[in-house]
């Protein structure tokens, strides 16, 4: 991508996200130990940008074996998610999302099951801001509602990979909890939560 096309990705999606060049890669962490990867890449498409998002992890507890599989794909225009369509494999649970907006209506339909949600509704996607002024979230594996608030906690020093770099720290609570830390090109640092009882993270690489 080259920096004029950068730029313009940075204007029509900030606050929610800066452009990147490359995909993102994040690993998923359980207590310390890898489980799993996540990656994120965008490209740009006239004035819309695209996010593809895969997520996959792998996790064995005692005799037993879980994994999560999940592809998603989001269309932001000029700051707005305009659709969002996503597969999931939650361990043998499988769930199909396809969600549109047109104008001031958004319709979501799980599983071939359709339902009109609120306007301000987005999706639970952490790598960017967007969700971040945002008090109605829904998952994007399950389509579960999130009635949340989100806490600014301002600028801390973040160690990654060896190295101190200064983030930005929010906290949402509610129906859901995370903590996430976005760097100074306003994408996702770090995300720690709970997940079945465990401990979770997931780091930028």
């Amino acid at each position: 991508m080259n920096l004029r096309a950068m730029a313009v990705l940075i204007v029509l999606l900030a606050p929610a996200c800066a452009a990147a060049a490359d995909p993102i890669s994040y690993v998923i962490l359980k207590d310390g130990e890898p489980i799993g990867h996540e990656t994120v890449a965008m490209t740009g498409d006239g004035d819309r940008t695209i996010v593809a998002v895969r997520t996959e992890t792998r996790v064995k507890v005692l005799f037993l074996d879980f994994h999560y599989d999940h592809r998603r794909e989001e269309t932001w225009r000029a700051g707005n998610l305009e659709r969002m369509v996503a597969d999931t494999d939650d361990d043998g649970t499988i769930h199909h999302i396809d969600v549109t907006r047109d104008g001031g209506t958004t319709r979501l339909t799980l599983d071939g099951v359709a339902r009109d949600m609120p306007a301000e509704a987005l999706p639970l996607t952490l790598w960017g801001k967007a969700i971040l002024d945002r008090h109605l979230l829904y998952g994007v594996s399950d389509a579960a509602p999130y009635h949340v608030a989100i806490q600014a906690l301002g600028a801390v020093s973040l160690a990654r990979n060896g190295r101190e770099e200064t983030a930005e720290h929010y906290r949402i609570s509610g129906d859901v909890d995370r903590e996430l830390w976005y760097g100074s090109d306003g994408l996702l640092l770090k995300t720690t939560f709970q997940r079945r009882g465990y401990p979770i993270e997931i780091v930028r690489e």
